[in-house]
């Protein structure tokens, strides 16, 4: 018997399964299942097996750093010159569709810029006449619901918890404020990330032509991540798919953790309803990652779930063991969970000699949770990270050597893309040149009226000679920093300190303090993690270039939102009580079922070890462990250390706990829990 293809080859029979079936197709993949490398073989087996052309398939991710990995792979495996040039986020794939196709779009401003968080920040702040930065990011994650969910002015908001966490006062501000912010987009020739999504979608809908046009350019769509779309991305999908419906999507709603932004699980739950008769749905159950009693536990909490879509994980190999049990932690008071949270670290250390402390995360339900655990890392001089939910947005300069960047490499050597239009007006401004806003608007009127890009319509554009020269050096330079780097085949990283250098940024660098030597880089290291200059150009136009750096031997401290498609050996969640995790607003705004998928995803983050604590007094009330640490069965846990144990110092660690100390605490917290159901049951 011939086994699979090579390209094929090492497959498990689901994987191989989800490769090779025919679209529609639903892969529901667990974590650790290896979802990313089944993608990756599909999209091998499409065009060396089917003889798909690389330029037909549409591969659509969530975030930068995962389209980065999946070009990688797939240039390892086809070569650089057969990796499908559509493989990118939502954002990153429309800015380009739209920017090589704009005409056919109405409306839209030729040569437009993407407009950054910050920027559209304060627009919105300025229109609204505010001055508090959290009122404005409460009205900016409102807008961008209601564009999200292709919602207008006079559209009522729909029940649902996305809309509940904000007050009545700032949905109706946003809703009013949408026209007048569309307006002042226009007028900047911009649009937001949103509009990337939502205006495709309304042209589209308005014009089956063009839904037709765009949708004819691809064979298959394939969708990661799909329990994370919201309605505008689900609908993009169902308008480029067409009658042809060739969607494969993978997902896995069990860890859909968005449903407050916008994301719908219902669309994957939906898929089969769709399309109707012919959808085919595979369950990739191996994991890959986890021992199998951390599988047991995750398995435990989603099973609580009626309305998932059923899978149970398993562990793909016995060479790891059943794994350690998982610890259970009480604490009388946040001081103290956080200091067990220091003395189990340390006993990690001591107990596995070289274990990198960025392999140990400390995952948390919410912000406030962190400074008591922070005090006593900080005690017990344990190196740690704070990681930040927002993506941070890169300094100025950071910014401007992107864009001189960008601006280089839309020159191919006959002349210039206006896709970079935006990059030349912020290398233009940064360092400044002595250039007008007047002669800015000057350029620009002649480039719209000359069909032109900014860099090719300097040739004759009509201004005074001296002020004509100083935008022309900035051409000049670029299109030099291009031959450059194409003749020296820099990679991504080079290519951006040759920028800085080129652009006059460098100084300033070698000047800088602590915080934006580390920012730089951040950004070196991120643009490393790039294949190639021109894809992390496409990333940068978007924001998506600089991420938070977790390479540094340091304790991640994050909450799970932030931990999501991250894995550690082992993992440490503090603040298991009732109105922390679930939370109160959670369970009064209906989302209890998305706050168990929460804690799901922190389960399945860990590989190795599974640390779980919770407090019997938060700040000023008397707290009760989380439902959830009840529906993990007991046998799975051993407790650790009793609560009165002395903090450590930096030079000690404890010994683990006697058997007959772990068997009491375990036996007491499920008495209580035992109890509090009797005396509920009773009440009814």
């Amino acid at each position: 018997m011939t086994g699979p293809p090579a390209h094929l080859a090492g497959l498990n029979a689901a994987q191989l399964a989800a490769a090779t079936a025919p679209a529609p197709c639903l892969v529901l993949a667990g974590a650790g299942s290896g979802k990313t490398e089944t993608l990756t073989r599909r999209v091998a087996d499409l065009i060396l097996r089917q003889g798909e052309a690389p330029e037909r398939l549409l591969c659509i991710t969530f975030t930068g750093k995962a389209a980065g990995e999946m070009r990688a792979r797939l240039a390892a495996r086809l070569g650089a010159a057969r990796v499908p040039r559509w493989v990118g986020t939502f954002h990153a794939i429309m800015a380009r569709l739209m920017t090589e196709d704009a005409a056919h779009l109405p409306g839209l401003p030729r040569g437009f810029a993407i407009m950054g968080q910050a920027e559209a920040r304060a627009v919105l702040m300025a229109l609204a006449g505010l001055r508090d930065a959290r009122e404005g990011m409460a009205l900016q994650d409102a807008v961008s619901l209601l564009k999200g969910c292709l919602l207008g002015p006079r559209d009522a908001c729909p029940r649902g918890p996305a809309f509940a966490r904000f007050e009545a006062d700032v949905l109706r501000q946003a809703r009013d404020l949408l026209p007048a912010y569309r307006a002042e987009l226009d007028r900047r020739a911009a649009l937001d990330f949103d509009d990337l999504i939502a205006r495709p979608v309304e042209a589209m809908q308005a014009d089956a032509s063009l839904a037709r046009r765009w949708g004819s350019r691809w064979a298959e769509l394939l969708v990661d991540e799909y329990q994370d779309t919201n309605i505008a991305q689900h609908r993009l999908i169902r308008l480029l798919a067409g009658e042809r419906k060739r969607v494969f999507a993978v997902g896995d709603d069990t860890q859909s953790i968005y449903g407050w932004r916008g994301a719908d699980v219902s669309q994957i739950r939906r898929f089969r309803r769709q399309y109707p008769g012919s959808v085919e749905t595979i369950r990739l159950e191996l994991n890959y990652r986890s021992t199998p009693v951390i599988l047991q536990a995750a398995n435990a909490v989603a099973a609580r779930d009626p309305e998932a879509l059923r899978k149970t994980l398993r562990p793909a190999g016995r060479e790891m063991g059943p794994g350690a049990p998982l610890v259970l932690r009480e604490a009388e008071t946040p001081e103290q969970e956080g200091r067990a949270v220091a003395r189990h670290l340390q006993a990690l250390q001591a107990g596995e000699g070289g274990l990198p402390w960025r392999e140990c995360a400390i995952l948390l339900r919410a912000g406030f949770l962190a400074e008591p655990v922070v005090a006593a890392l900080t005690e017990a001089a344990i190196p740690f990270r704070r990681v930040s939910d927002r993506e941070p947005e890169a300094p100025r300069d950071i910014l401007a050597a992107q864009a001189w960047l960008r601006l280089a490499m839309s020159h191919d050597g006959q002349g210039w893309n206006a896709s970079a239009d935006d990059a030349f007006r912020r290398a233009c401004a940064h360092p400044p040149r002595g250039i007008s806003g007047r002669l800015f608007a000057q350029l620009r009127q002649h480039a719209a009226d000359t069909g032109l890009a900014l860099a090719a319509a300097l040739q004759d554009l009509p201004a005074p000679g001296e002020e004509r020269l100083r935008l022309q050096a900035v051409a000049d330079q670029a299109r030099a920093l291009a031959l450059e780097i194409r003749r020296r085949r820099l990679p991504p990283a080079d290519a951006l300190q040759l920028a800085a250098e080129r652009a006059g940024l460098a100084a300033g660098l070698r000047e800088a303090g602590e915080a934006r030597l580390a920012a730089w880089e951040a950004a070196f290291a991120a643009a490393a993690q790039f294949g190639s200059v021109a894809a992390y150009c496409e990333a940068a136009a978007l924001g998506e270039a600089v991420e938070a750096d977790l390479r540094a031997d340091a304790v991640p401290v994050m909450t799970l939102h932030r931990a999501k498609g991250l894995e550690f050996d082992h993992v440490l969640m503090p603040g298991l009580e009732e109105g922390v995790f679930p939370s109160y607003r959670a369970e009064a705004q209906g989302s209890l079922p998305e706050e168990r998928r929460l804690f799901y995803v922190g389960i399945t983050r860990a590989r190795r070890g599974l640390w779980l604590s919770w407090v019997r007094h938060r700040r000023d009330w008397a707290a009760r462990p989380s439902r959830f640490l009840g529906e993990i069965p007991a046998q799975l846990f051993r407790a650790a250390a009793s609560p009165s144990a002395p903090a450590a110092r930096p030079a000690r660690t404890l010994a683990p706990p006697s058997q007959a100390e772990t068997d009491r605490l375990v036996a007491e917290f499920h008495a209580r829990k035992a109890a509090a159901g009797a005396r509920k049951k009773g009440g009814r």
